[in-house]
């Protein structure tokens, strides 16, 4: 059987198995005004996405099949029913596109994506990377120059990968550090950095589905303060980041990364069967003619982040905060109040977007004396990049109207609400959204499907308020999202980590699979079931570092320098 035909089966199964299972579990629903059917449309969408691996297809037909189940079985004799579905279809549809705060998020991912292409272009990424490559003095210190490179390339994945893995390659080499823990450190910085970056290409696309729950739901909590409700409970995402510098500092590894640091020490930093990826690819690159200078990064990201605080302390209240407490500034818990009582946020975040995305252009006339032909031709491919995520939120928004039209989440409390264990329902969640990710390559698809379905269910567990329940289960939907791209062959980011680094795309996959997998489970074990037992965050870190320690310490080997 091809591996297609096999794709094709697993997508009927999928299918079948859920529908037969959703039909059996809750025959008498129609009573409560919620009918089995309701969860075919996000079903079909995984199961589409599983065997064509387009993801704007697989949402298109959860969307349309959404549409007609609203209107047809009560009535599938009727020509007006199947008519009425076009109807809902565009009703849905013109509600997301007209919705102000949807067209502000979609503002803002052209605006992030456009600066990152001219910050890019600039070359103020890659001296950053040549200033830090002078302090590469040995393979260890090579790998935690790769890793703090991967924190200030925190913007966007794909320009992480793509900065960091080409720009550190020829030193790597010359340290005998193989091309797969190369991959792997690139890997492991790009998605988990960039997804929790409190500024990054990501923040928008999460901050847009969350505001959908949140309306839907009644949440009566803004996206952006949804967001840093999460941030705190993302374990997958903070814990691989500690595995690295442990992993990094004991010189110890497991597994396949054993064996190719053990070769590569040896002085073959690639495997003598590795088949390289060659791809077209169509990112930006720092330009060869421009005079290249870190400042026309710093100044950009600098207005960016001044812009983005201090417009969301004045809109949320702060000035009248400093007037009664001067300090209140540099508290931690001042700052949420702000963030909480920001009206405007999304505004904010796109008048920040708008200005660095303006002082980056600047920079790139004046600082790195870039013509004007490869700056129109990097704003070009900037903005023209925003188009994919822009589809897949529209789709993602529109087919969750349609699930709450359907009652698909009642129906889903129905099934499971009431006997499902409030502190195992988040590790639930991120073990079913790292299967689709693994499935699908896409982390972002996997969100867009997952976060309204699975925090409908969360709303119940917690009596029907925004509570733990919700915020841990957003957060791990985010994080089984990634842990899934990690795993997965298909996933882009992986794909490009093997491209950047000139790594062997398997070697790659199979060599990172299982320090995702040992991070996957201190996540499960010592993140998501402790915090719903209401563990500090500081508690579940220091026994993520204990744990990861002794891991090492007993089963990997040192590897010498």
């Amino acid at each position: 059987m091809t591996k297609s035909k096999l794709q094709s089966v697993i997508a009927l199964l999928v299918v079948i198995g859920f529908s037969v299972l959703a039909w059996s579990v809750h025959p008498d629903s129609a009573v409560d005004g919620i009918v089995w059917y309701s969860i075919l449309p996000p079903i079909i969408a995984v199961a589409f996405a599983i065997a064509t691996r387009h993801l704007l297809l697989s949402l298109a037909a959860g969307v349309v099949l959404g549409s007609l189940l609203i209107n047809v079985p009560p009535a599938v004799t009727q020509v007006s029913a199947w008519g009425s579905s076009f109807v809902t279809l565009g009703v849905q549809f013109w509600s997301v596109i007209s919705n102000p705060f949807n067209l502000a998020v979609l503002a803002f991912i052209m605006l992030m994506l456009t600066m990152v292409s001219i910050v890019i272009l600039s070359g103020g990424l890659l001296a950053i990377v040549r200033w830090l490559e002078q302090y590469a003095k040995g393979p260890r210190s090579t790998q935690f120059i790769t890793t703090l490179m991967g924190f200030l390339v925190f913007i966007d994945d794909y320009a992480n990968v793509m900065i960091v893995g080409t720009s550190m390659r020829p030193i790597s080499d010359s340290m005998k550090i193989s091309r797969e823990k190369l991959a792997f450190i690139v890997d492991a910085t790009a998605a988990p950095i960039a997804g929790i970056a409190l500024m990054s290409t990501w923040i928008g696309y999460e901050v847009g589905i969350f505001s959908e729950v949140s309306t839907a739901l009644g949440f009566g909590r803004d996206a952006y303060s949804m967001f840093l409700d999460a941030l705190s409970f993302r374990f997958y995402c903070i814990f691989m980041i500690l595995f690295l510098f442990v992993n990094i500092w004991s010189r110890r590894e497991f597994g396949g990364m054993l064996r190719a640091e053990q070769r590569s020490r040896a002085g073959e930093v690639s495997a003598a069967d590795a088949t390289l990826l060659s791809g077209d690819d169509d990112t930006i690159q720092p330009a060869q003619s421009g005079r290249i200078k870190m400042s026309t990064a710093f100044y950009p990201f600098g207005i960016l982040f001044f812009v983005l605080f201090f417009g969301l302390w004045i809109d949320g209240g702060g000035l009248g905060l400093l007037a009664e407490a001067p300090m209140s500034f540099f508290s931690f818990s001042a700052w949420r109040e702000v963030i909480s009582a920001s009206e405007n946020n999304v505004h904010v975040l796109n008048i920040a977007g708008l200005l660095a995305l303006l002082t980056a252009i600047f920079c790139a006339v004046v600082i790195a004396t870039l013509p004007k032909q490869l700056i129109g031709q990097a704003i070009k491919k900037g903005a023209k990049s925003a188009f994919y995520p822009w589809q897949i939120l529209i789709l993602a928004w529109t087919l969750s109207g349609i699930c709450n039209e359907l009652q698909t989440g009642p129906f889903l409390v129905a099934v499971v609400g009431e006997g499902m264990p409030a502190v195992i329902y988040p590790v639930l969640v991120f073990v079913l959204s790292a299967a689709a990710a693994v499935a699908t390559g896409t982390a972002w698809g996997t969100m867009a499907i997952f976060i309204p379905i699975t925090s409908q269910v969360a709303f119940q567990l917690d009596g029907g308020t925004y509570g733990l329940v919700t915020i841990v289960s957003l957060a791990a939907v985010l994080d089984g999202a990634i842990f899934g791209d990690h795993c997965s062959p298909i996933s882009d980011t992986t794909v490009m980590s093997s491209i950047a680094t000139s790594c062997d795309h398997i070697h790659h996959v199979r060599t990172q699979f299982p320090y995702a997998l040992l991070v996957a489970f201190g996540a499960i074990g010592l993140g998501y079931i402790p915090a719903m037992l209401g563990a500090p965050l500081w508690l579940t870190m220091a026994g993520a570092v204990v744990f990861f320690s002794l891991f090492l310490l007993l089963v990997a080997k040192q590897v010498r320098a």
